[in-house]
């Protein structure tokens, strides 16, 4: 199984993680670690790397952050340098992904995985006005 490491600004990962358990139930071998106000980026550096060793059992990691260039996202490039562990990272998480990572992590190896969560991200963002009025021409 894939270990899933979410990196974000805040309790935004943490409460990410809880809304995709409701949906798909609870889930092991997935962490959250969140960067407030004031923090470190040093001890996140840390914890980051801590993170991947207690996660990775041998098909590796996917590491899930907020925003590319900002603190978590660069914390965690600057950790998957440092690693002799398979790790692949995507920026800009948001809801559909992680589902579909979840769903995923256990049948797909990281390598394929990566594409996958990246379309299903892209097509879960609609403009829902838009989505209703093209529903109701084609009824």
């Amino acid at each position: 199984m894939l270990g899933i490491l979410i990196v974000t600004h805040s309790n935004f990962g943490k409460e990410l993680l809880r809304s995709a358990e409701l949906i798909v139930g609870r889930q092991e071998n997935i962490e959250t670690l969140g960067l407030e106000h004031g923090d470190s980026v040093e001890e996140l550096y840390k914890k980051v790397k801590d993170s991947l060793k207690k996660l990775d059992r041998g098909e590796g990691v996917l590491i899930l952050t907020d925003l590319f260039g900002g603190s978590p996202s660069n914390v965690t490039a600057a950790a998957m340098k440092e690693n002799n562990i398979k790790v692949e990272s995507i920026s800009g998480v948001n809801l559909p992904m992680l589902i579909e990572a979840l769903d995923l992590r256990n049948t797909t190896d990281l390598e394929c995985i990566i594409d996958k969560i990246i379309q299903t991200g892209i097509f879960g963002i609609k403009n829902i006005k838009l989505e209703l009025k093209e529903k109701s021409n084609s009824a």
